[in-house]
């Protein structure tokens, strides 16, 4: 295990050397919930919710636009669980799912169905609530619309700044 760790490092720190020796930094649009300028912090659930169901956007200073194609959705829920003697315990938990487009998947949003008395699936605008945290990460995007000073081709995906929101008690 400490052998497989340090050759991690190792790695890390060699991909590291190389993006200094090039002195290229990678372009990476920044990303926006909804119709908003809102690219992460603190934020009120009902904002959120509000603004999560209009999707992902992106666009840059220049007015570039750039389409969505998926990304990385992960949700960190802290809950309180009874230990085997009853002592509680505050644990984090954590949901990860990738979703296609600029929305979230179904299985994510859809409210549960009560009618023939199954467990009730809460959608995730029902679930979050202060103190939750919800990351939009490897948020893979496609430029869309020519302009002269970008050198990037209008097909080739590249992906955008991750987003991490903090639902506000």
């Amino acid at each position: 295990m400490l052998l497989i760790s340090s050759l991690a490092i190792g790695l890390n720190l060699l991909a590291g050397q190389k993006e200094v020796k090039t002195g290229k930094k990678m372009f990476m649009p920044p990303v926006y919930i909804g119709n908003s300028d809102y690219s992460g912090g603190p934020i009120q659930r009902e904002k959120f919710v509000s603004l999560m169901k209009q999707g992902l956007i992106s666009h840059d200073s220049l007015g570039n636009k750039y389409k969505i194609i998926g990304f990385q959705f992960s949700y960190a829920e802290p809950k309180i669980y009874e230990d085997s003697v009853g002592n509680l315990i505050k644990v984090t938990d954590f949901n990860s799912e990738f979703c296609m487009g600029d929305t979230l998947g179904a299985d994510l949003t859809t409210y549960g169905d009560t009618s023939q008395g199954q467990d009730v699936t809460l959608s995730l605008y029902q679930r979050v609530k202060g103190g939750d945290t919800l990351y939009f990460d490897h948020i893979m995007v496609e430029k869309r619309g020519k302009n002269s000073l970008m050198s990037i081709a209008d097909t080739i995906p590249i992906e955008g700044r991750a987003v991490k929101c903090v639902i506000a008690n």
